[in-house]
């Protein structure tokens, strides 16, 4: 047996107490780290501390807390595994370091939302909707949804109070109904001699019988107008007959046990012979109606499985319609000019033809724009006739071939998602609705926000029943959505789809969730949580943190938020730049020590951070010519605002997290101005209009979505560079001689110069069901995606996958004779992004290194002039050397004559903007009011803005 060396070293860094006992130090203690650029750490990270790591952008943070302290602190745990699991995972790579010393089971919560599937939501994976419908199967109480009263069962004594209460002194019968069948035949006459009823009452519309089955013979069949019943009792309801009443009842109730259930009605009447009814309910149901509740159980509440999930939406709360929208994007265009885009497609030219056709019959003018159409004319070309099938047609046509690959891909394009009619968007099935909680059904749990359902919990006074039945339920409601206020998501809602959240929201609700396990001596790893947070937000985030802590946890974070390191009690800088130029420990040490350190970056930046600096370019907007008007903006939260941006100028849109910004920006502006521009875009939030569009040919959206999910997809592809990369191999005697041409150096062509086994990715993916997957380096060309052929064509002596391997800032010197590829590389360096390798892939961009490389693919590939740049929090991930850059080239854009808008938080962009439009004051229902707008010095004097307190 061998032993581990990092045993070894902890005997080594083991120290004696008095007893001579040796103890473990309380410390984290690593060893000759060289994971990706960390050029042979060795490290002492304090253990049940807040420890920040921060330094720019690729300097190693991540590769110092998630590809060395998570990955090893893992892989252990799976070496602690059987050895059944272990073979399936005996590959895993061990991070480059040396040894490590008391390392605790690691937590990773990054911000990336790797969640695609429609069936998660909120209340899934915070698993307070796993407790809600153990709620409900305890204490729901069934609702008739025609009359909107409690559903009862009565027993015996029950219902001999309610006759005595409801009909005392009245003389009549006790009924019990007789479903009339053909199938019952007179099978059931004798059943009822032999338990002892002869007396049967008859009633239709004309008369009322009764009859003596004993004598008088009945029919075989009933007419629907007849109604039958057995006479269990007459009498005179009076107190003093309770006993005889409950006799009477007791064999109503007997007499449908012993026989078939199917003969006889649900409930039990009083009838006075007159027109005096009263309804005595012995089973689950409506007082005043039939209705019967469906039986209560969890499974009803879980859209996950058959039993409670729509029957029309399958439980996904959406169905997929075609969208006319999508099918004519610009309604501007004529026919002719092609507004219905399905008919521009080569393969539809026929059904083209007949379109055309068809209008000519019907007169229809196919010169003009569609929206200029009347409502009869444009019903025609979509339900079509005999002759000509419509668009509505030619789809359903296709529906039926959906079985090849590329309908369903063109189908696709075409649709879109609709709340399903039949739940409303909440998954289940009608019969879940008549179950109530206090009144409140399943629809107001899953629809409150956050914040006001714990408020709901808060306010509820439970009867002692209730308490002994569900009060760990409640107890485990309430602490899961008070850690879900407090880390500022509160703003959402249970029903809120998962994929639909920001990496910040998903990476805070994660953070919750550990709250709620309540765990210790663990070491939880978090990367930026304070994105997507207002500053306001920031200080309920860090109570959070430090709650994790004093549970004996160690929390590290990679973090350049100001007020996170000044509340962290060790600070690890690292740099002093990027890429090669990173990989050091630059500080390591108590903030007090970290703030005044001359040679630290990040502490030059704190001290200075302060300063409010004047703006650029002066705004004044009732008298500013250039600038689009936004009115009567009311989508989602927005409450019907009127919001003016000045163009040629640098915006920013701010706010507390939930109140609006995304809604104003992404969701209405964008697609609003892109349609008045003839750009193809989705359907806008309500809005009443939208003015000075004129001033602008051009806009886009530069958010933080992936660029590409090809793991092949390299920024050198991105930015159109790897054409005249391979081109200079091709001047190679080698290739040269064999004739080779671009494609064999592609990552994407089979046959050329790629790996055939791993076809280019550079590592393989194992699926371990129970655990994540695992990705491991390709075997055959160890992850260099490659042949080991291709290395003998070189320029200037690298091989491709040398060059590849560069960063941008090596590869500046590379290229040095190469004007375009220079400009190109420069370009990217002016963004802040030197430091990423020619051939990482793109599916491993951070969201904000995704923004900056689409904003440098803007810079190299359009003109600014008139254009619009719309931006989701670009400074992602950046540290404030590279904020400071990132600033600089949006001022560079707008000097150029382009408007930049964009949505952020950091207090460094905010105080470098030309003007500030604030949107709040809370998120959710209580935002998407308009608080402030101006300049950073007018909302820094403005007591409406929450932005100006931190200015």
């Amino acid at each position: 047996m061998t032993i581990d060396p990092v045993l070894n070293h902890v005997s080594q860094s083991t120290i004696n107490n008095q007893d001579g006992v040796p103890t473990i130090p309380k410390k984290i203690i690593l060893k000759g780290v060289r994971q990706n650029n960390l050029q042979n750490l060795s490290l002492e990270l304090p253990l049940n501390q807040m420890i920040v790591i921060c330094g720019p952008s690729g300097s190693g943070k991540s590769s110092l807390a998630f590809e060395t302290l998570h990955t090893e602190a893992q892989r252990r745990f799976i070496e602690s595994l059987s050895h059944y699991a272990k073979q399936f995972i005996q590959k895993l790579p061990k991070p480059n370091l040396e040894s490590a010393c008391n390392l605790p089971p690691s937590i990773a919560l990054e911000q990336k939302n790797g969640i695609r599937t429609s069936r998660s939501s909120v209340g899934t994976i915070t698993e307070i909707q796993d407790y809600l419908r153990l709620l409900f199967d305890k204490l729901a109480l069934p609702y008739c949804p025609l009359h909107n009263k409690p559903c009862q069962a009565l027993d015996v004594s029950q219902a001999s109070k309610k006759l005595i209460d409801e009909a005392s002194l009245k003389r009549g019968y006790l009924l019990l109904p007789i479903n009339w069948t053909r199938q019952m035949g007179l099978k059931w006459q004798g059943h009822l001699i032999q338990h002892g009823f002869y007396r049967i009452l008859s009633i239709d519309k004309d008369s009322i019988k009764i009859i003596n089955i004993n004598e008088s013979p009945l029919p075989k069949s009933s007419s629907q107008e007849k109604k039958w019943y057995v006479i269990l009792d007459r009498l005179e309801i009076n107190v003093t007959d309770f006993q005889r009443i409950c006799d009477s009842l007791e064999n109503g109730v007997r007499l449908r046990t012993h026989l078939e259930k199917d003969w006889f009605g649900k409930n039990i009447f009083f009838f006075d012979g007159k027109d005096f009814w009263l309804r005595i309910n012995l089973e689950l149901q409506c007082p005043d109606c039939d209705f019967q509740p469906p039986n209560l159980s969890t499974g009803l509440f879980n859209f996950n499985s058959p039993s409670g999930a729509c029957p029309h939406c399958k439980g996904f709360g959406n169905i997929l319609e075609f969208d006319i929208n999508k099918i004519i994007p610009n309604p501007n265009l004529s026919i002719q000019q092609g507004a219905i885009e399905p008919f521009t497609m080569p393969s539809a030219a026929r059904e083209k033809r007949t379109l055309l056709k068809f209008c000519q019959k019907q007169k229809i003018p196919v010169e003009v724009p569609w929206n200029q159409l009347n409502q009869e004319h444009q019903d025609l070309i979509w339900n079509g006739d005999n002759h000509f099938k419509g668009i509505q047609g030619f789809f359903n046509k296709l529906e039926n071939k959906k079985y090849k690959m590329h309908v369903r891909v063109f189908i696709s394009r075409y649709r879109s998602a609709r709340t399903c009619p039949e739940c409303g968007g909440l998954r289940l099935r009608k019969e879940a609705y008549v179950y109530r909680v206090h009144g409140q059904g399943w629809d107001f749990f899953l629809n409150q926000q956050l914040s006001k359902l714990k408020n709901w919990f808060e306010g509820q006074s439970w009867s002692q029943y209730e308490w002994q039945m569900g009060h760990e339920i409640i107890s485990q409601i309430l602490a899961r959505l008070n850690y879900l206020v407090r880390v500022g998501v509160g703003y959402l809602t249970l029903n809120r789809a998962t994929r639909t959240l920001s990496g910040g929201e998903y990476q805070r609700i994660m953070l919750a969730n550990q709250l709620g396990n309540e765990l210790s001596q663990a070491l939880y790893v978090l990367d930026e949580p304070t994105i997507g947070l207002h500053p306001q937000d920031n200080d309920q985030l860090i109570s959070i943190i430090q709650d994790i802590k004093k549970m004996g946890n160690t929390v590290v974070l990679v973090e350049h938020d100001e007020k996170v390191i000044q509340s962290a009690e060790y600070i690890i800088e690292m740099g002093p730049g990027s890429g090669i130029h990173g990989g050091q420990v630059m500080f390591q040490g108590r903030y007090s020590d970290f703030i005044e350190n001359p040679h630290s970056v990040t502490a030059q930046f704190l001290r200075t951070s302060s300063s409010l600096q004047p703006p650029r370019r002066e705004v004044s907007l009732p008298d500013y010519k250039y600038k689009l008007e936004l009115k009567g903006a009311c989508g989602h939260n927005l409450k019907n605002i009127n919001v003016m941006i000045p163009l040629n100028r640098f915006v920013v849109i701010s706010g507390v997290s939930g109140s609006g910004k995304s809604s104003l920006l992404i969701e209405t502006l964008y697609p609003a101005l892109a349609r008045e521009l003839n750009i193809k875009a989705p359907q806008p939030l309500p809005l009443a209009s939208l003015d000075g569009h004129t001033f602008l040919k051009n806009v886009s959206v530069i958010d933080q979505s992936p660029l590409a999910r090809n793991s092949r997809s390299l920024p050198v592809t991105y930015l159109k560079m790897f054409d005249e990369i391979r081109n200079l191999f091709l001047t190679h005697p080698i290739a040269i001689q064999y004739q080779i041409d671009p494609g064999y150096f592609s990552l994407n062509v089979e046959g050329g110069g790629r790996c055939p086994h791993c076809k280019g990715l550079g590592f393989q993916e194992i699926d371990l069901v129970f655990l994540d997957t695992v990705i491991l380096p390709c075997e055959h060309c160890q992850g260099e995606r490659y042949k080991a052929e291709v290395k003998q064509i070189t320029y200037k002596g690298y091989h491709i996958i040398d060059v590849l391997n560069m960063t941008f800032d090596q590869a500046f010197d590379l290229f040095a004779d190469r004007p375009g590829l220079r400009y190109q590389i420069q370009t990217l360096r002016q963004v802040g992004l030197g430091y990423l390798k020619l051939g990482q892939p793109i599916s491993t961009l951070s969201g904000g290194e995704a923004q900056r490389l689409k904003i440098a693919k803007e810079l190299l590939f359009s003109s600014p002039k008139r254009q619009l740049y719309l931006l989701d929090e670009p400074t992602t991930g950046l540290h404030f050397r590279e904020v400071e850059q990132l600033i600089n080239v949006l001022h560079q854009l707008v000097d150029s004559g382009a408007s930049v808008v964009m949505i952020e938080h950091n207090l460094q962009v905010l105080r470098s903007a030309d003007w500030i439009i604030e949107l709040g004051p809370e998120g959710g229902d209580n935002g998407g009011y308009l608080l402030a707008q101006g300049s950073p010095y007018n909302l820094k004097s403005n007591k409406h803005s929450i932005t100006g307190k931190y200015l």
